[in-house]
């Protein structure tokens, strides 16, 4: 199977269905989010406690560890302006854990030859349903995998596409 261009990772989360995730039931168990949040200190509280806890496993079994790095780039300015909506945005980033550990990775991508590669073998991109006023979207996450022996998977970013599945 080839790789998809390194920046359509967003448009291609437009391509899942709901059957990529289980049936209609299941993935709407999956979808419902136990943790409401209103504001960024306390969701920036929540993905400490998170943090805190170790590493998060995916659907498909990759682990991945949430750094101090991580979790700045997560609630910076940036990572807000790329999902499709604030709120959503904090409701994704608090519940980080379970929905990490729906998330499925149907697609391999190219890297950006543009950027610095110098210490990554990959970057991945996952995906996970969240329930959101009523709608279940995709919440797209970002892993950077490095070179170096004993280096580990960094959740790097999320982001809300704002697209029904």
């Amino acid at each position: 199977m080839g790789k998809e261009p390194w920046g359509s990772s967003s448009e291609k989360a437009k391509e899942l269905t709901i059957s990529d995730f289980g049936s209609l039931d299941e993935v709407r168990e999956m979808a419902k989010m136990p943790r409401m949040v209103k504001v960024k200190t306390e969701t920036i509280t929540i993905l400490k406690k998170i943090a805190a806890i170790g590493d998060l496993t995916s659907n498909s079994g990759l682990v991945v560890s949430l750094s101090g790095k991580s979790i700045e780039k997560i609630v910076s300015d940036q990572a807000i302006h790329k999902s499709f909506n604030l709120q959503a945005h904090w409701q994704a980033v608090a519940n980080i854990d379970k929905l990490f550990s729906n998330a499925i990775e149907p697609w391999k991508f190219k890297l950006n030859q543009e950027k610095n590669n110098e210490n990554l073998k990959d970057r991945k991109y996952l995906y996970a349903p969240m329930e959101y006023k009523g709608r279940i979207l995709p919440v797209k996450f970002t892993v950077k995998e490095y070179k170096q022996e004993g280096a580990d998977k960094r959740l790097y970013s999320l982001e809300v596409i704002d697209f029904d599945l």
